[in-house]
């Protein structure tokens, strides 16, 4: 299924056309069993197609697409996810039905345990868990070729720390090629506390990953791939005043930053939360510039009320609150993996972000009331329940990744309970039926240049409309193009 909408631009005047192409497909048997619905206002779950991809996993939390459109996935092996033994494990979806085609190939093995999360930029792959090194690893020349070890970025910690480094993110760096910027975070020591200690950052065969980093903050660090070595260089504080961002995404049209932060624990009931959770903002043209301050500990919104307390600091854009009602709704905590909605999702479904939330600690199926799947629309600032909570066989579905049609979820143990739970872990596909309405790319006149808008996808150039097609370098909307001659064509697609 592709769907292209095309802008051709010449010297003298600007025509805007659509091109959609259909793939016919054909899928029995997959409504059998299926594992959940998906619901929501506006939503249609025959739009979708819902398979259990694979089962029978351990712990599986963090996943990443390969070039081939495989899965990388980051499985801890052992009863207890906190004491068992990291891999990356690839599966393979050849027929595209919905189900991997086996158990998987392991291509790294002997990671630390209670892996949270691996990204993947050009030929190198990073892996992470709590407290653990960022492992750096090369990619073979083909996707099912093994690992092989780079190096390693090291977060040195002053003591027990609680909410140490978990989540990772990673973007191309504006300019650069071969180069990326990595983002991780380094929480808040306590629940309900300024952090007034500091990690440190310090490296194995990565030269240049070093530094002081204060708590309760966010950071980026730029990794450069040099083919037979690998350097580190600019840390940037990139924000402070959080407790816990373990989730992040950078739109893929404007390169503005979306992240998630942790409410803080009840002070008399852990399980009623003292603050809500938040989703919060960075425009890209203010990332690497000054420190940007959320708020933490002592400004937040409280939870069910939706009171503001303190009121200093950056707001956020979504306060996660009960629904329908604040007082005896559905509730959603925990947040955690966040991802912008696969581009080729129905309409009302493909501009906005998931996120997956693991709710209570240990607990699963209709014991774990707060374990939804939420889509939130930060242009509205609406959310609701994507997937609901509190089902039988769901315990915590903590991992997300989108690709253009599908969105992968990991429920890290189904059972609810993260100290006996090998096996338990499965990886679910929710796949689009549908063709949406192709991404919309709007040009208008400012000044001698053209300025070029779209609302998800990507953004390619050519000389002749019949290609061949590249995509724009650096491309972010809003995008200012010159209107050249001979003349260049331009078209969004996803």
């Amino acid at each position: 299924m592709i769907a292209k909408s095309n802008l051709l631009m010449s010297s003298g005047h600007i025509v805007r056309f659509t091109v959609t192409m259909f793939t016919a497909f054909l899928c029995l048997g997959t409504a059998f069993g299926q594992p959940f619905t998906v619901q929501g206002p506006g939503v249609n779950a025959s739009d979708f197609r819902i398979t259990t991809f694979a089962s029978g996993l351990d712990f599986p939390l963090g996943m990443a697409k390969l070039s081939d459109g495989s899965l990388l996935v980051a499985i801890s092996q052992g009863a207890n996810f906190f004491s068992s033994t990291g891999s990356l494990v690839r599966l393979v979806d050849t027929n595209q039905d919905g189900i991997a085609d086996g158990p998987g190939t392991v291509l790294y093995s002997g990671l630390p345990g209670s892996q949270t999360a691996v990204r993947v930029g050009g030929n190198l792959v990073f892996v992470t868990s709590q407290t653990k090194p960022i492992t750096v690893l090369r990619a073979g020349a083909s996707p099912s070729d093994p690992l092989t070890l780079v190096g390693r970025i090291i977060i040195n910690y002053p003591g027990s720390w609680y909410h140490p480094n978990s989540a990772l993110s990673i973007r191309q760096t504006p300019g650069q090629t071969n180069s990326y910027d990595l983002l991780f975070q380094v929480g808040s020591e306590t629940n309900f506390a300024v952090t007034t200690r500091s990690a440190t950052l310090s490296n194995a065969n990565i030269p240049g990953a070093s530094g002081t980093l204060p708590g309760d903050s966010a950071y980026l660090l730029t990794v450069t791939d040099h083919g037979t070595n690998v350097t580190a260089a600019n840390l940037t504080h990139l924000a402070n005043g959080l407790r816990n961002p373990a989730g992040y995404a950078f739109h893929p049209a404007t390169g503005d930053l979306y992240f998630q932060d942790n409410g803080i624990d009840g002070l008399v009931d852990p399980n009623e939360p003292l603050s809500a959770d938040e989703l919060n903002f960075i425009a890209r043209t203010n990332i690497g510039g000054l420190t940007e301050y959320f708020g933490f500990p002592n400004n937040y919104t409280e939870y069910r009320t939706g009171r503001i307390v303190g009121g200093a600091g950056i707001q956020p854009l979504i306060a996660f609150q009960p629904l329908p009602d604040p007082v005896s709704g559905d509730e959603s905590e925990g947040a955690n993996d966040m991802v912008f909605a696969p581009p080729g999702f129905p309409d009302g479904l493909n501009t906005g972000i998931f996120l997956g939330f693991h709710g209570r600690f240990n607990a699963g199926g209709t014991n774990n009331e707060e374990n939804p799947v939420v889509y939130a629309n930060p242009a509205t600032r609406e959310y609701f329940h994507f997937i609901e909570g509190q089902q039988a066989g769901i315990g915590h579905l903590d991992g997300l990744l989108a690709t253009r049609d599908s969105l992968f979820i990991a429920d890290l143990v189904s059972t609810g309970n993260t100290g006996n739970g090998a096996g338990a872990g499965v990886i679910y596909q929710i796949k689009s039926r549908i063709n949406p309405t192709p991404p919309a790319l709007l040009a208008r006149s400012v000044g001698a240049q053209i300025e070029l808008t779209w609302d998800r996808g990507v953004v390619e150039q050519a000389d002749n409309v019949t290609g061949p097609w590249n995509d724009v370098v650096d491309a972010f909307s809003p995008q200012l193009v010159q209107p050249d001659v001979p003349r260049k064509f331009y078209r969004a697609r996803y």
